[in-house]
């Protein structure tokens, strides 16, 4: 029985890529990518500003090292100054590091996506499941114990496919019977 879960998964999303590639392409960049998009954007702005200033203080601290040389500044002016110009790229650095593999992730998440989209199109109409589709297609699988509700016995499967996580279809039974229950929780 779960192998009929998975094997229905997989076989609803080679046909939903196949049938019409801009509604699953769109369903993917929604459930994945559309407040990243904005997000990135955001963030590449701001590591491209936040290296402009970390260049700017370079220049700066050469000035001010020059000025502290000739004597136009005193050197207790020039270590004070110095010092902020250093916290102050030293933060920046910081802020440009962390923000970066930010970014470099979401890029990656975006090549994951189109490696994806390559095994299925692999695949597309496949009518048998092996153990070599269900490696590439698939990172793991998660069975739930059975629970009956409204009288009814439900196993909850996610399935956490390779590059792309977990895709949660409109017409997936189980995305339709989760909505509901997060519906009853906030009732």
């Amino acid at each position: 029985m779960k192998t009929a879960i998975v094997f229905k998964r997989i076989f609803a999303v080679t046909a939903m890529f196949y049938d019409d590639i801009t509604s699953f392409m769109e369903l993917i960049r929604q459930q994945r990518f559309d407040e990243a998009e904005k997000d990135m954007k955001r963030k590449r702005r701001e590591v491209g500003q936040a290296k402009k200033r970390i260049a700017e203080l370079d220049r700066i601290f050469n000035r001010t090292y020059e000025d502290d040389v000739n004597g136009t500044i005193s050197h207790e002016r020039f270590l004070k100054l110095s010092a902020e110009y250093e916290a102050e790229q030293r933060e920046l650095t910081e802020k440009v590091n962390a923000e970066q593999k930010k970014v470099d992730t979401y890029e990656q998440n975006k090549s994951d996506f189109d490696s994806f989209a390559a095994i299925i199109r692999k695949y597309v109409g496949i009518t048998e499941l092996t153990p070599v589709i269900v490696n590439e297609f698939i990172k793991k699988i998660v069975v739930y114990a059975p629970e009956k509700i409204d009288g009814k016995r439900f196993q909850e499967v996610d399935i956490v496919f390779n590059f792309v996580g977990e895709i949660h279809l409109p017409t997936d039974p189980q995305t339709e019977q989760k909505t509901m229950n997060e519906q009853e929780k906030t009732a």
